[in-house]
């Protein structure tokens, strides 16, 4: 692991740390004229091309192209390409392969890049050639997001117009492939203030709201790539957030690139500085995030979320009656959890209701003949309390008594084409088929007293479920390394146990046990 300071002091950054930079770029600009604006329907008359690298040109190409085909007189008027000017050209599959040589290795730009990419694509394709591969720059997009209030419309005439372009678009390839590019250039330098200076920064532009939020994407200058945790660090240094990413530096740049939920605007606003820490594999930074929610409670990681567990209480006596409550007491009822949130406990009620005869109604005792009885759902003063109480008992270590009792209703119910009752009973058996996993999990890695696996050549111990490493284990941290196990855990090796590891088969299978003794 590694701080905000020992990174920089410690560590030489390259290109690859921070993206590839606008002066490391060869822009290729396209412009293409067509004898109308469907790629399927009509062809190519003219195409023209640009390379630029550092702001000056290095290459150029240029060709008319004979489509093959009748071009139509208001096409001929706007362009002043008609039949005679392209009679002696060479047709578009012959132009392709130069054009792809000219293209290659570069980024392409163009205005309104989807009509030119896509006419070449179909040009392609139906000379058998693969589609464009190249990352697309689109002109047009950019100036939306950039000049939004500065101009009229974002045609490739008045931005030039508005910029003050040395060249002046024609409705031909070449002088509109040189507008564009002054256009692209001018756009570039507006950015700039903006810290943008790579291209993956240039590409997520157009997805990018450029508000009063936007110029803080300088507080990610310093951070790199790979995998790490971040926190949003407010004015008084509390944590506002903290995240964790596979690449610090793209996720945590992501945020400012114009993401449209209030929560994230708000806390850029707040946001004074971001702080990282680096970690060898994604497991110890989902770790080290959960650690660090629990000890900071960032307000920004619980906002929308509600906190809290559920008990399932069976109160013990004649007749048992089964609620639900935030807390247990030591009054002699059997509680089961805890649940994360009253909808799995209830749907634990719901299976042992299923099961076994219990009340549903608020006062078994005085249970004669009420309304949930004349409906047939509750059983009335003969419920059985010791079946009730046997099953509470062994649902978290077998549950199949309940699971099962749940697919024999779902059955019965479909067999009488009641499909919408027997659809809710699989959906509360699979809620509760979860929650009853996790309690299972739960327990088994309570049991195991240590487990070194290895992940990314990397020895990882953990005790009881919490990775032996600095800092306070997080409550239920067992549950990241369960949903590692579980997402990404494939090829984790364990190299030795010590105790018992019982785990879930689905979990169980990710794991393989290494064939040599460790040393």
């Amino acid at each position: 692991m590694c701080s905000l300071s020992s990174s920089i002091m410690h560590r030489q950054r390259s290109f690859e740390d921070l993206g590839t930079p606008l002066s490391a770029v060869t822009f290729c600009v396209v412009d293409l004229e067509t004898t109308g604006g469907s790629p399927t329907d009509c062809a190519i008359t003219e195409v023209g091309a640009c390379k630029v690298r550092r702001g000056e040109v290095v290459g150029t190409f240029h060709s008319l192209v004979n489509p093959n085909c009748h071009i139509p007189a208001y096409i001929s008027m706007l362009t002043g390409i008609d039949q005679v000017t392209v009679a002696e050209a060479p047709p578009i599959e012959t132009v392709l392969p130069n054009l792809l040589e000219f293209v290659k290795g570069s980024v392409i730009v163009a205005h309104n890049a989807r009509f030119d990419v896509s006419f070449l694509n179909v040009a392609l394709e139906r000379a058998a050639y693969p589609r464009l591969s190249n990352a697309v720059v689109d002109t047009a997009t950019l100036a939306r997001k950039i000049l939004a209030g500065e101009v009229p419309n974002n045609r490739l005439e008045t931005l030039a117009r508005h910029l003050r372009c040395a060249h002046k678009p024609s409705h031909r390839a070449y002088p509109d492939v040189l507008a564009t590019i002054d256009v692209l250039h001018h756009l570039i330098e507006r950015v700039a203030g903006f810290g943008v200076t790579t291209l993956e920064d240039l590409m997520q532009i157009s997805a990018t709201r450029l508000d009063g939020t936007f110029k803080k994407i300088s507080l990610c200058d310093r951070v790199p790539r790979g995998v790490g945790v971040y926190r949003f660090i407010g004015n008084d240094g509390r944590t506002l957030y903290v995240g964790k990413a596979s690449d610090l530096r793209s996720r945590v740049r992501s945020y400012f690139y114009g993401d449209p939920r209030r929560k994230i605007r708000n806390l850029l606003r707040e946001t004074q500085r971001v702080d990282y820490d680096c970690y060898d594999t994604l497991l110890e930074a989902e770790i080290a995030e959960a650690r660090e929610i629990a000890r900071d409670m960032p307000s920004y990681n619980r906002t929308g979320k509600r906190s809290g567990t559920w008990f399932v209480k069976i109160a013990r006596g004649r007749n048992p009656k089964v609620s639900t409550t935030r807390s247990p007491k030591d009054d002699g009822a059997l509680y089961l959890g805890p649940y994360p949130s009253l909808r799995p406990a209830r749907a634990l009620i719901e299976a042992l209701r299923d099961a076994a005869r219990i009340h549903r109604c608020t006062e078994p005792k005085k249970c004669h003949g009420c309304v949930f009885a004349d409906l047939g759902t509750c059983v009335g003063p003969d419920s059985v309390h010791e079946e009730v109480v046997r099953l509470a008992e062994a649902i978290t270590s077998d549950p199949a008594a309940v699971l099962d009792a749940l697919v024999e209703r779902m059955n019965r119910l479909a067999r009488q084409e009641r499909y919408e009752e027997a659809a809710e009973i699989r959906d509360r058996g699979a809620l509760l088929e979860r929650t009853l996993m996790r309690g299972i999990e739960a327990d088994a890695w309570a049991a195991c007293e240590e487990l070194v696996i290895e992940v990314g050549g990397k020895e990882l111990r953990f005790r009881r479920g919490c990775l032996d490493s600095p800092g306070d284990p997080a409550a239920d941290e067992w549950k990241v390394l369960s949903s590692w196990l579980r997402n990404r855990g494939e090829g984790a090796s364990v190299v030795s146990v010590r105790g018992e590891l019982a785990l879930p088969v689905a979990l169980g299978v990710r794991l393989r046990f290494k064939t040599r003794d460790r040393e």
